[in-house]
Order: C-alpha cells, then sequence, then structure tokens
C-alpha cells in the first residue's frame, strides 16, 4: 500500500538550516540504527512507499529492524553483530567464532528477551537463554527488536510474554518467475575459517513454493592474545579452540488463495566445538569440548475469513541436546560425560477481530510443554505445562494509537524426583500509545508501560548445588517515553530519522545466585534492581550526486543498573556486572558505481564480573572498528557479489567476558553468486 505525503514549498531555506544544526550535534554522538525509509522525490511530492518504516515510525514502543539491504551497508558480519547496531542491547560473546552469544535487553538479562524465528518463538528450558550464534546472518531477511508491547497485536501470547522481543525473518518466497532461485556463497578468513552456504529454491506453482537451505563452518579459532601478569606481558594463542557447525532448513509455502497460507518448515544444527575456557595465569591448556544438536518442525497457517475475522494458528515440536566432555585426571576413569536433553511442545491460536473502523481486538492461546533429563545422578527431571492467554485492543486514529493488553500466565511444574517448585500464576498489564502532535509533521511521540514475570529456568531450580526449586519469578515493570522524528528530505539530504527513548526498568525478585563456597553455589531472590537509561539513534542519508551517497547511521544508550537491596552493602546502588554505564555504534557508508566502502565502529565504557564492582573484576572499555568493501555485478540476469572485510581493524585486544578475549584483528573475504 503507497502512501502519497504532499509537503508544500515554503519555509525551505528554514528547514533546511534547521537540518543542518540537528545533523551535526547528532553526528557528534554514536547514535542507533533504524529502519530507512526508501522515498523518491518527485518534483514537490515525496512517495513513501515502506510500509514497515511507516509502522516503525508510528509504533507505539520502541522497535528497531535491519533488513538484508543494510548488512552489507552497514558492515555487519553476523547476528552478533547486527545486536551491536541496536541500543538499549548488551551481549554476551565468550570469545570468537565458536563462544556462546546470549543478548539482553536495558540490562533486564537475556531470559527475558523472547529469540523469534520465523513467527515462533525459540527456547531453552534449561538456561532460559538462546546462543543467537548458531543462526546464520546469510540465511536472514530481516532483523528486528521490539522493547516492550508495540500496536502490532495480532501475534501469539508467548511474545507478549517476554519484557523484549528479537525477531529473526528468514523466508524468503522463491521469485515465481525464475526457473530456479540459487544463492551460492563462499567465505574464507583468519584463524582457519571456511564458511560455505547455499539456498535453492523453486515456485512450483503461483500457490506452492519451497526452498532448501544449507550451510557448514569450520574454524581453528586459534587467535593470538596478550597476557598481562603485573610487569610482564606475554604473547599466547586461544587453543582448543575449533568448531565444525553445520545447519539445514527445508521451508515451503502453500497459499490456495489470497487470503490464507500455510507455511512449513523443518530445521536441524549441529555444532561439535571444543572449549577454550577461561585464560587462567600458567594454565593455557583445556580438554573440554561441547556437541550442540537441535531439531525443530514448525507450521504457521493464517487465513482471513473476511474483512472483520482473521486467524492464525502456530504448531511447533522442538528438541535439543548438549554433550559435555572434559577429560582430566581428577574425575574417575579420567573423564566426564554431562548429556542433557530438552524437548517442547507447543501450540497458539490467535484471533483478530476488527470490530469497527479504526480498532482491532485479538485473543490469543497458547500451551507449551517442556521437559529435561541428563545423566546426572542427582537429576530430578522436571517438567512444566504452561498456558498463556492475552486479550488486546487496539484503536489507531489519524493522530493517536493507543494499545492495551491484558496477558494470564499459569505455570504448573513437576518432577519425577525430589520435591518440585512451586505452581505460579499472573495478570500482567500492559499499556501504550503513540501520538502525532503536529499534524503533517513527522514527529511521534510514544509513552508505554508493560509489566510481566519470568519463570525460573530448569537449571535455576534444579541444577544440583545451584538451584532452589522454592526460587520466586522475576517480575518487571517497564516504563518508556520516547519520539521518533522524519524530517523532510531535501535535494542532497534525502533521509533524516532521529529517535530517543528514556526508560525505568523496575525488577522485583532478581534471581541470581550466590557462592557459599568455591563449589557450592545457590540461587537467591533478591529485594530488587532498578535500570534507568536512554537511547538515542540517528540515521541519515546524504545524496552527493546522481551516483553516489553517504549513509551515517549510529546508536548511543545510557545505561545505570543498579541492585537496590539495602541489606547487600557492598552491591548496594553498584552498577549490575557487565552493564555498561555508555555503549554505542557509528557507520559511515560510502555507495558509488565502483567499491562501496562501510566504516563501522561499535564500543562500550568499562564494565564489571561482579556486581561489588571491585577494581580487580573491572573490565576496560574498547572500541572495535571494522571496514567493509564490497561490488555487485550484473551477469546476464545473475549477479555476482564481492565482498571484504577487516574486523577489529586497530587490533584492540579487548574481552565482553572476563578472561575470554576477542580476537584481534582478522579479514574475511566471501563471494556470493545469485541466480
Amino acid at each position: 500500500m503507497r502512501r502519497h505525503i504532499n509537503f508544500p514549498k515554503s519555509n525551505i531555506r528554514l528547514k533546511s538550516l534547521r537540518l543542518i544544526a540537528g545533523t551535526l550535534s547528532i553526528a557528534a554522538f554514536p547514535s542507533a540504527i533504524s529502519s530507512q525509509t526508501p522515498s523518491s522525490i518527485e518534483l514537490d511530492t515525496v512517495q513513501v512507499v515502506s510500509r514497515a518504516a511507516q509502522k516503525q515510525l508510528k509504533s507505539t514502543a520502541p522497535v528497531y529492524q535491519l533488513d538484508s539491504k543494510h548488512f552489507n551497508r552497514l558492515g555487519v558480519t553476523d547476528i552478533s553483530d547486527a545486536l551491536h547496531r541496536l541500543p538499549g542491547v548488551n551481549l554476551r560473546d565468550y570469545g570468537g567464532l565458536g563462544g556462546l552469544k546470549t543478548v539482553s535487553v536495558r540490562g533486564l538479562g537475556a531470559p527475558h528477551t523472547a529469540v523469534v524465528y520465523d513467527g515462533i518463538v525459540l527456547s531453552d528450558s534449561r538456561s532460559g537463554e538462546v546462543d543467537v550464534a548458531r543462526y546464520s546472518l546469510d540465511n536472514v531477511e530481516s532483523l528486528s527488536m521490539t522493547i516492550g508491547d508495540n500496536d502490532d497485536i495480532f501475534q501469539p501470547a508467548r511474545i507478549a510474554g517476554s519484557a523484549a522481543s528479537f525477531a529473526i525473518s528468514s523466508f524468503r518466497s522463491p521469485d515465481p518467475d525464475k526457473p530456479l532461485d540459487l544463492t551460492a556463497q563462499m567465505k574464507y578468513g583468519s584463524f582457519g575459517y571456511v564458511n560455505p552456504y547455499i539456498r535453492i529454491g523453486k515456485a512450483f506453482t503461483e500457490k506452492f513454493s519451497m526452498n532448501l537451505i544449507g550451510d557448514y563452518t569450520y574454524a581453528e579459532n586459534d587467535y593470538p592474545f596478550k597476557l598481562k601478569n603485573g610487569d610482564y606481558t606475554y604473547k599466547e594463542h586461544r587453543n582448543n579452540s575449533r568448531m565444525n557447525s553445520g545447519h539445514g532448513e527445508m521451508n515451503a509455502i502453500w497459499s490456495p488463495d489470497s487470503r490464507s497460507s500455510l507455511k512449513a518448515k523443518l530445521y536441524y544444527y549441529d555444532n561439535d566445538r571444543r572449549l577454550p575456557g577461561p585464560v587462567i595465569y600458567y594454565n593455557n591448556t583445556n580438554n573440554e569440548s561441547l556437541r550442540d544438536r537441535n531439531f525443530f518442525g514448525q507450521l504457521q497457517y493464517r487465513n482471513a475469513f473476511n474483512s472483520q475475522w482473521s486467524l492464525q494458528v502456530h504448531g511447533k515440536f522442538n528438541w535439543s541436546s548438549s554433550l559435555y566432555r572434559d577429560e582430566n585426571g581428577k574425575y574417575p576413569g579420567g573423564k566426564l560425560n554431562q548429556n542433557y536433553t530438552q524437548r517442547e511442545a507447543y501450540g497458539s491460536a490467535c484471533l483478530l477481530f476488527l470490530p469497527a473502523d479504526k480498532w482491532a481486538v485479538d485473543y490469543s492461546a497458547d500451551y507449551f510443554f517442556n521437559n529435561l533429563n541428563s545423566n546426572l545422578p542427582t537429576e530430578t527431571y522436571p517438567r512444566r505445562h504452561s498456558i498463556l492467554q492475552s486479550l488486546t485492543a487496539r484503536y489507531r486514529g489519524g493522530w493517536f494509537t493507543g494499545m492495551v493488553r491484558l496477558l494470564g500466565s499459569i505455570y504448573n511444574t513437576s518432577t519425577k524426583i525430589g520435591g518440585n517448585s512451586q505452581d505460579h500464576s499472573r495478570l500482567s498489564p500492559s499499556a501504550s500509545i503513540s501520538v502525532q502532535p503536529l499534524g503533517g509533521e513527522m514527529l511521534f511521540v510514544r509513552l508505554s508501560y508493560k509489566n510481566i514475570f519470568r519463570m525460573p529456568t530448569f537449571n535455576e531450580a534444579y541444577f544440583y548445588h545451584y538451584g532452589n526449586p522454592n526460587v520466586k519469578p522475576e517480575t518487571a515493570d517497564q516504563f518508556n517515553l520516547g519520539l521518533t522524528y522524519q524530517f523532510r528530505p531535501l535535494s542532497w539530504l534525502t533521509n533524516l530519522e532521529l529517535t530517543a527513548d528514556v526508560y525505568v526498568n523496575n525488577v522485583k525478585d532478581k534471581i541470581v545466585a550466590i557462592p557459599y563456597n568455591m563449589f557450592l553455589w545457590t540461587v537467591v531472590n533478591l529485594d530488587k534492581t532498578r535500570t534507568i537509561g536512554c537511547d538515542i539513534t540517528e540515521n541519515a542519508t546524504f545524496s552527493l550526486n546522481r551516483h553516489q551517497k553517504l549513509l551515517l547511521t549510529g546508536n548511543y544508550s545510557y545505561q545505570r543498573a543498579e541492585p537496590r537491596n539495602p541489606d547487600m552493602v557492598n552491591e548496594y546502588k553498584k552498577q549490575i556486572a557487565y552493564i555498561p554505564r555508555h555503549s554505542g555504534s557509528i557507520t559511515v557508508s560510502y555507495e558509488n558505481p565502483w567499491v562501496n566502502l562501510s566504516l563501522h565502529t561499535s564500543a562500550v565504557s568499562c564494565r564489571y564480573a561482579t556486581n561489588s564492582n571491585i577494581p580487580d573484576t573491572r573490565l576496560g572499555g574498547y572500541a572495535d572498528m571494522g571496514l567493509t568493501a564490497y561490488r555487485t555485478f550484473n551477469l546476464k540476469g545473475h549477479q555476482l557479489e564481492l565482498r571484504g572485510d577487516l574486523m577489529n581493524l586497530l587490533d584492540k585486544q579487548y574481552a565482553i567476558v572476563a578472561r575470554y578475549p576477542m580476537p584481534g584483528r582478522s579479514w574475511r573475504l566471501s563471494v556470493k553468486f545469485t541466480m
């Protein structure tokens, strides 16, 4: 659907001066990424053609989006790198390509973030954290981060049951005009990195199409790093870091008519890797390894029965296995083997009703069952039944959009052996609004509130010498006030979009692990934590001439995240572990007919590895700079893309997680052919 907006020609000079001042002030800071609004200038009329960008502008809660067109422009190398370009996101990275990577938003913790893959939430009931490193950026069409609840109400209740959602969209329907939709790519890089990828799609009829996807990654990950010990500095290499990883997918879509569709996905992932472990003085050996396997199948059915009623139904079965091995003389027989297997069955139904113009009502109901077993002699075999229901109403007028939601949650947990954790049920309200106060100006002000809680994971409730079956769920209250402003385009400045949000997050009964000694820990609830922060984003496109343009994008985040339990004197009002006060990124991209260039930097301030913030646990701040060059060639209707990346250009040594050094300067080359 295209929307035409006619802008008056008057006051152009005044607007130009205001745009220049705004651009210079924002460029002085690292700012955040949000999706560009494609537009074309036709004399005195601007034609806005992106519905997704318009929805983002008018959203009642913060939404940040990147699509596949931005990945080259911004020099994004993988999904974890893309997360660095989003404001308010804290990524834990346990070193290099094969390291675990989990995402936390605004200091709430990774279990509060729902990672959504093609419309259905990914889950890990054991740890509550999803490793985003296992999902290939080459297979992604778009990424989006939503914080709180926005006015996109036609969605499963499980997505609404999280404080934030990170959505990965991978499915792309093959082009029906092509006999075969083929994409093949090869990447080669430092430290033995090799990554072939292929996607084959075909539209068999106008109603039915399929694609097959496969990729394989091998890397030695034996990168050098410096180890400081007092006045001495030693040059070391990461060892025991090799990884073998592969993944395959099959997607199919059937659309019997214009109102209905059925999507199916089969997914398998296998990663056999060695674990380098933390860097410890005089001990650089490690014999740990981990094999992760994951299979799931999912179905999505949508039907718009008429102009008032629409239905979507989701179903999924998920199986995952982790096999941990450690060869060490301290174990009986010289080996330790720990195997974990978890399963999930999931079903969801969403019914959307449009009773009148500008009004929409959605009822969603989800059920999922999880269980976990292992070969540990202390295994209790936990299992959990969960029912989530949400009732949502939305009003969308010309200058005002409002949404209210009530989420009901029921959790029933039991074990085959030992004590059970407590069952829980809760009602969680949320509300958000967006207003356009200046009529024709593209200025939108948003205000949102969300109450949510998360259940303890199976590890937090049952893990030997760690879990506590009586631990209570965390309860979070999120408050957000923000604005989005899209300036009117000029001949030399075709796009300038700014967003700013301030927020307060209060978490009650925060779940933490407390050590009694080196070997015995237990999970307890703190009184509460509070995070106060702000996120700023900027996205500008400068037209140098007909064939050249400059893009400036960035983000800046401030987070003051503090434990608020007066009884814990050493941690009271200190910064929560691993959350920096300041973080951000900035990217300058130059597009031209020859070779496109992108210079990008991500930076964070110092952090602490413990909540007590003692000097010995301080992690220094860093700025990671990279350079990307790419060009696409047209070959008789096909496309050949060449790309080169220099990562950590300044060879800065840093760690995101204590004692897990990140790689220094490295390079990567890729060749991509699309038919």
